[in-house]
């Protein structure tokens, strides 16, 4: 990102695929062709050199901008201009083609001739910020969580906090390798982005009030679902009542006249959407089972427990009973209910658990385990570096000295089991929660078992010794203490006298200590003494994690305090491990059915989790005693 003129602000242009590009021209010669366009619709954007992007439309400086082609400033690629706004938590430009150039012609031309154009934005970024992988964000009226896997620039996102829109470019592919920084936004297979492809109709004949209203009627009817059968329908001088009958056809379900030929899922799967669809958990089961299998699960009309029992049986070609006891311990005799029931229960307990706040992911290394032995891991900051090869090509050994760290992982677990009562009472919510609530259990019993490493401050791992410890008058989190820690941090070298070139990355405290921290690492100014430049030198210096564990004195004892504070490096320089068993970061969820306990009439649910953590570079990371 090339930097603006006299500024640390940039000016980028982030290609997006509009829902509606609206090029609507006029006979009349006083009258301008209008352009209509939704340029941004507030989701996420995939960006080449920046990875994931979002702009905060809240934060975006708006007004009358140009509307050019291609994001090409000169003359020759002025197209007219437009007043932006944001509605619905999204970008609207409305103008005028007010250009008479050859670009402004071929946009026109083009669009008459139905050509798909599409948009992307030139916003002046004036403050961004990185969100880490797994973070939930609220932006645009939407919740967006920072996606942790799937190619190049996908873990976290960059979140425009604020930015001005300097403007608008009408262009083929929404993208420009000649501006300042030309950017081009694309679909993520996989993540949630409400864009469309743009659909153009320019109506040169649109010029007294029937066809106005006959515009604007179609335009009501089909929404943004159906803009191909707008943009057909205005061409072509289509009714309101022709419209509607269009959008009726399109409406209904795509359907084989066969029924058995059509798009299927296996009946376990449906059976699972109509509990997740009982439960109220209708987006869950798009997520983890598919729109087929929620709308086959919608046609078979669920609406109780009992239906879901029944559906069972018949789904294993068995015989329904007329009585209720009779028919659920039936169904729950069945391979498909008791199945269905522990598949949602995982589904449920692994949506929660990834939802559950986990601030250790910022500063520890995730490490694979094979088995329950002890496991080594060596420090990346072990000693030593690369020498000239002397002539011969003979290579000088090298010793890792003190550089290698143990860690162990053990098994964490609890049943879950739901009485025959419950399903026959339609009491799936002891169910759902008692999920849920396992979920959250599994990720906080790894937050614990973290936090409790590292206040155990195992082995003097913060110790003068190791240059990572602050304690006195003087550690108390100011200005001066967060200076002295990064300086501790950026100088620390090997036996052998080599800088480590470590970089604070993460300042983690106390909810009682949030504020103190905020101020410091966020605020544009601070207060100092007369005489002393107020701006604070400190600004975005690292990032922040609130960690109420650290001064729990009831669960950690006399380690937990409410005035100390950390500063680490990247989870890549590894000042702690967490491990999982064979890298499985989730838990574990085992069905058992109603015989798993013959002195309960239950069916049963065993969740464990294997996973260990310990301190690794003590150079990776310095504490404050905060006295």
């Amino acid at each position: 990102m090339t930097p603006a003129p006299e500024s640390k602000e940039a000016i980028a242009t982030f290609g997006t695929m509009p829902e509606t590009l609206d090029l609507t021209a006029s006979v009349n010669v006083n009258k301008l062709p209008g352009v209509n366009i939704v340029a941004y619709t507030g989701g996420l954007m995939t960006v080449p050199q920046w990875g994931l992007i979002v702009i905060d439309l809240a934060g975006l400086e708006l007004g009358q901008v140009p509307i050019l082609a291609d994001h090409e400033s000169r003359l020759a690629g002025i197209v007219g201009h437009g007043d932006a706004q944001v509605r619905d938590h999204r970008l609207i430009v409305a103008g005028s083609i007010s250009a008479t150039g050859e670009a402004a012609q071929e946009i026109v031309a083009a669009a008459r001739n139905g050509f798909p154009w599409q948009a992307s934005v030139g916003v002046q970024v004036m403050e961004a910020e990185p969100v880490r992988a797994g973070q939930v964000i609220e932006v645009n009226g939407r919740r967006i969580t920072a996606p942790t896997s799937g190619g190049p620039g996908s873990e976290g996102l960059m979140l425009v906090k604020r930015g001005r829109l300097r403007e608008v470019s009408i262009t083929s592919l929404g993208c420009d390798g000649d501006t300042v920084v030309s950017i081009a936004a694309s679909q993520r297979k996989g993540q949630h982005m409400d864009v469309e492809t743009v659909q153009v109709q320019d109506q040169v004949q649109a010029t007294d009030a029937a066809e106005t209203q006959r515009v604007a009627a179609i335009a009501e009817i089909c929404g943004q679902r159906y803009p191909q059968i707008q943009a057909r329908a205005v061409a072509e001088g289509w009714d309101s009542t022709r419209t509607e009958l269009e959008v009726l056809r399109a409406s209904r379900p795509k359907i084989s006249s066969v029924w058995r030929s059509a798009p299927t899922s296996p009946a376990g799967n449906v059976l699972e959407a109509a509990l997740l669809t009982h439960m109220g958990r209708v987006g869950l089961g798009e997520r983890v089972l598919g729109p087929v299998a929620m709308e086959q699960a919608h046609r078979m009309g669920v609406t109780s427990m009992i239906d879901l029992c029944r559906a069972a049986l018949q789904m294993d070609g068995r015989d329904v009973p007329t009585g209720r006891m009779e028919l659920v311990k039936a169904a729950l005799s069945t391979m498909s209910l008791p199945t269905a029931l522990g598949n949602v229960a995982n589904k449920v307990l692994l949506d929660n658990y990834n939802e559950t706040p986990a601030s250790w992911r910022a500063f520890c290394a995730v490490r694979s385990a094979g088995d329950f032995k002890t496991n080594n891991a060596i420090r990346p900051t072990f000693t030593g570096s690369l020498e000239q090869v002397a002539p011969g090509g003979e290579l000088k050994h090298g010793g890792i000295s003190e550089a290698v760290t143990t860690f162990q992982i053990d098994t964490f677990g609890k049943m879950l089991s739901i009485d025959r009562r419950d399903i026959v009472n339609d009491d799936l919510g002891v169910f759902e929660d008692a999920a849920a609530s396992f979920g959250r259990m599994a990720m906080r019993k790894v937050s614990d078992l973290v936090y409790r490493v590292l206040l155990a401050n195992g082995g003097n791992f913060f110790s003068a010794a190791h240059g990572n410890l602050l304690d006195g008058v003087d550690s108390a989190l100011t200005l001066d203490a967060l200076s002295q820690a990064i300086a501790l941090m950026r100088t620390q070298r090997d036996d052998e006298g080599n800088d480590l070139d470590l970089r604070p990355a993460t300042l983690l405290v106390t909810p009682e200590l949030e504020p103190t921290a905020r101020m410091l690492i966020e605020s544009e100014y601070v207060q100092r003494a007369e005489d002393v430049p107020t701006g604070n030198s400190l600004r975005r210096a690292v990032n922040l994690e609130v960690e109420p564990r650290l001064s729990n004195t009831t669960k950690f004892g006399a380690s937990a305090s409410t005035k100390h504070w950390y500063l680490f490096t990247q989870p890549s320089a590894v000042p702690m491990i967490v491990a999982f068993l064979n890298g499985k970061q989730t838990p574990t969820v085992e069905f058992f059915g109603l015989d798993q306990d013959v002195n309960k009439l239950a069916v049963a649910w065993r969740v464990y989790h294997d996973f260990g953590s310990a301190l690794c570079d003590p150079r990776a990371a310095v504490r404050s005693a905060g006295q």
